[in-house]
């Protein structure tokens, strides 16, 4: 795999890039930095030490491409068939990356779920504002994986530093924390609003509404997942979008992450949440009659084939 994003990149022997602007596709590498500096967000780790599998550049790769092209309508359509104009009044003429909010995210403030900070918080990789065949505004979060073997977890459970509160993160029933959110360590001692979201938006989660399951399910792989989904139904109680939405876009490759997604879809209100493959971004490019957008897809297709 690497061996093939190496040649790809012209990185000989090594996984690093000389710099971040050869992770970029070169027609959008000044796009991507200008969006940067006007939305104030954070270039990951593997974006700034430039690794040739960074997730966070295949996105910026796949969207913004798009984003810039006349015809990002009729390609978008091929996975949210329900667009019909994207609402050039909202985000960034319509979207943003490292989305936990419609402003700029740079005043310091916790965000909708009151978890951001410098170093953590929940935000989507891709965010758009579109109006839908009903006439609808409405919002689409983005999660875009690579390579990745999973979800980010609950770093509280896994990070070994917090036995006894993992323990009780086990042992505890959903209707428990539902109930008293201060049970969980993200309730009581960060004052994060993720199971009080949880409760006010119980009917984007209706496996959970039995409320009889032992041990929290978003311990492990979905808690990435069922964050988003609460940043998406934050944003619309916030902003007054009529419709949100959540999808993961991933290489059907990678079948590490299938388990977890798996586990979701038994959960999540599965109107809201969904997956799709970036290949069919690409194919849904080439079919228009955008002569750069065909040479994107083309040189999308040839960087990223081994993950298809």
């Amino acid at each position: 795999m690497y061996a093939h994003l190496k040649r790809q990149f012209g990185t000989g022997e090594s996984v690093w890039a000389s710099s971040m602007d050869k992770l970029f596709y070169n027609e959008c590498s000044d796009d991507i930095k200008s969006f940067q500096q006007k939305r104030g967000f954070d270039f990951h780790r593997f974006v700034k030490k430039p690794h040739v599998a960074s997730s966070q550049a295949a996105c910026f790769n796949l969207f913004m491409p798009i984003m810039k092209s006349n015809h990002a309508v009729d390609v978008l359509k091929a996975v949210k068939p329900d667009i019909t104009s994207i609402d050039y009044s909202h985000l960034e003429k319509g979207f943003a990356f490292e989305y936990w909010r419609d402003e700029p995210n740079n005043d310091g403030s916790k965000g909708l779920l009151g978890d951001h900070s410098a170093q953590a918080g929940t935000d989507a990789d891709f965010a758009l504002s579109y109006i839908d065949n009903n006439g609808n505004h409405c919002l689409w979060l983005v999660e875009h994986k690579l390579t990745e073997s999973e979800f980010t977890r609950c770093n509280v459970v896994h990070n070994g530093k917090h036995p006894i509160e993992e323990k009780l993160c086990r042992a505890l029933t959903v209707k428990s924390l539902i109930d008293n959110p201060l049970k969980c360590y993200y309730s009581n001692t960060k004052h994060y609003k993720y199971w009080e979201c949880t409760e006010k938006y119980i009917d984007s989660f209706p496996g959970l509404q039995s409320r009889t399951i032992m041990g929290c399910p978003f311990a492990d792989g979905m808690c990435q997942l069922w964050r988003n989904v609460l940043l998406a139904r934050a944003a619309q109680e916030k902003y007054g979008y009529e419709k949100v939405y959540f999808s993961v876009v991933k290489p059907d490759s990678n079948t590490a992450l299938n388990e977890s997604i798996k586990q979701f879809k038994e959960i999540v209100n599965n109107e809201i949440f969904s997956v799709f493959n970036p290949s069919t971004l690409v194919e849904a490019a080439k079919a228009t009659t955008d002569k750069g957008l065909k040479k994107w897809a083309e040189w999308y297709s040839e960087t990223y084939i081994i993950l298809k």
